[in-house]
This record gives C-alpha cells, sequence and structure tokens, in this order.
C-alpha cells in the first residue's frame, strides 16, 4: 500500500524553508530534508509496531 505523505512533507518543509527566509531555487532542499525525516519516523514506526523496542531491547 502506497500511502501519500505529501501533505505532510509540505507542512514540514515549510517552516524551515520560512524561518530561512524563503530561498527560491531552494525548495527542492527543504522538501527532501522533510520527506528523508518522514520516512524514516514512517520506517521506525513500522520496525517497533510490534511492539518491541527500536533498539531491541534488553
Amino acid at each position: 500500500m502506497t500511502i501519500d505523505n505529501t501533505p505532510k512533507v509540505r507542512d514540514r518543509a515549510y517552516h524551515p524553508w520560512e524561518q530561512t527566509g524563503r530561498p527560491q531555487g531552494r525548495e527542492h532542499e527543504f522538501w527532501a530534508q522533510a520527506s528523508q525525516e518522514i520516512e524514516g519516523e514512517r520506517e521506525l514506526q513500522h520496525r517497533t509496531s510490534d511492539g518491541r523496542p527500536a533498539g531491541g531491547g534488553r
């Protein structure tokens, strides 16, 4: 199943882009960073969805 993260990525990318003065031509950098962060969070959530800690637990 494919999840459309576009709204999340847009929201996550917008704030840092705005805080740095809305630099023209760099929108793709902020989008890529936000996309990577959200994908990493999704992967972490998927790995821990079985109830075990992400670190393997002790």
